[in-house]
C-alpha cells in the first residue's frame, strides 16, 4: 500500500516529505540495517528509487517519530496497511489530520487482512475506505469510498493489489478536496460494523464438514500468506489446488469420505454441501 499511496499522491504533484515503512516496526534496528542491505523489502527499495526521506523511527508513538513530524511539519499523514493505534498526540500534530485508507467497505471488515475476510465472508464486492483515524482502529469518520466487484476466483493477493490500485487513483482527488474544504465527513454506522482479527491460529486446516464454496474461499483467501492442510487416508497433507465439483454426492454419504481417487495425488471428497476435487503436494 505504500507505493501506491505515494504514487498517487505525487500524481496529482503533492509533496511527500517522507515515510514510515513498516519495516522499521517488525525488524530491530540491527536486523534491519543487515536486511536492508542483502534482502532489501519491496517498501525500502521504493524510497530509495524516489529519493523519499526514508523516517527512523520504530514506532508512529515513539519521540523519534513526533520529534520527525514536528520537523518535517506536514500537512496530513497517511496510512495504509499499519496495525498499530495512534496516541492522540500524534492525531493532533498535523494541519489536515491524520487519514487512513482501508481496504474495505467500512464499517465491514474493520482490523486485519480484510481481503480474506472478505473472500472468506462470502462478500460479493468489497473496497476502499479513507477516513480520518482516530484512538482505535478503523472506526473514524469516512471521507472518501469506492465499491468493486469480487471475482469468484481471485485470491487473497490479487485482491489486495487490486485494492492498491484504486487507493492509488482516489489519493489524489482525497487530497484535493480535503486542501479545498470539499469534504464532508461521515460517521461509520457501528450497527453494520464486523471486527475481523489476523486470521487465526489453525484455519489453515481444512474441515470438509464445511460447504464447498465456504472451503473454497479459504484457500483461495489465504493465498499468498497461507498455505492449506487437511487429512488425506490419515496423512497430513499441503493443498495445491481445489477445484468445486458439479457431480452430486450419494445419499448417506458424510463429509470426509474420499469419492474417487483420480490420481496419487488427486481425491473427490465430500462436504457437507457437494464436494471438491483436491491436488495435494
Amino acid at each position: 500500500m505504500l507505493a501506491a499511496l505515494i504514487s498517487g499522491v505525487k500524481a496529482r504533484e503533492h509533496d511527500v516529505v517522507g515515510a514510515l515503512r513498516i519495516d522499521r516496526v517488525k525488524y530491530s534496528k540491527f536486523t534491519l540495517f543487515f536486511k536492508d542491505i542483502f534482502a532489501p523489502s519491496v517498501d525500502f527499495a521504493f524510497l530509495k528509487s524516489h529519493k523519499i526521506y526514508d523516517i527512523k523511527a520504530g514506532s508512529v508513538n515513539s519521540k523519534e517519530f513526533t520529534d520527525e513530524i514536528k520537523r518535517l511539519n506536514p500537512d496530513i499523514i497517511l496510512i495504509g496497511s499499519w496495525s498499530e493505534k495512534l496516541k492522540p498526540e500524534i492525531l493532533s500534530l498535523p494541519k489536515y489530520g491524520v487519514v487512513n485508507c482501508h481496504p474495505s467497505l467500512l464499517p465491514k471488515h474493520r482490523g486485519a487482512n480484510p481481503y480474506f475476510w472478505a473472500i472468506y465472508s462470502g462478500d460479493d464486492k468489497t473496497g476502499v475506505t479513507f477516513h480520518y483515524a482516530d484512538e482505535n482502529l478503523d472506526t473514524g469518520k469516512i471521507l472518501m469510498q469506492a465499491a468493486f466487484k469480487i471475482n469468484p476466483d481471485i485470491t487473497g493477493g490479487e485482491l489486495r493489489d487490486k485494492a492498491a490500485n484504486i487507493a492509488r487513483l482516489m489519493v489524489g482527488e482525497l487530497l484535493d478536496d480535503i486542501q479545498n474544504n470539499k469534504i464532508i465527513p461521515v460517521c461509520q454506522d457501528e450497527d453494520e460494523a464486523s471486527y475481523d482479527k489476523y486470521p487465526y491460529n489453525g484455519i489453515d486446516f481444512i474441515d470438509f464438514k464445511e460447504s464447498a464454496k465456504r472451503i473454497y474461499d479459504k484457500i483461495r483467501g489465504l493465498k499468498p500468506w497461507a498455505d492449506c492442510f487437511c487429512n488425506i487416508e490419515g496423512r497430513i497433507c499441503k493443498i495445491k489446488s481445489i477445484k468445486i465439483l458439479e457431480t452430486s454426492v450419494p445419499s448417506g454419504c458424510k463429509p470426509n469420505n474420499i469419492l474417487k481417487k483420480t490420481s496419487e495425488k488427486t481425491f473427490h471428497i465430500a462436504c457437507k454441501n457437494g464436494a471438491v476435487e483436491i491436488e495435494i503436494c
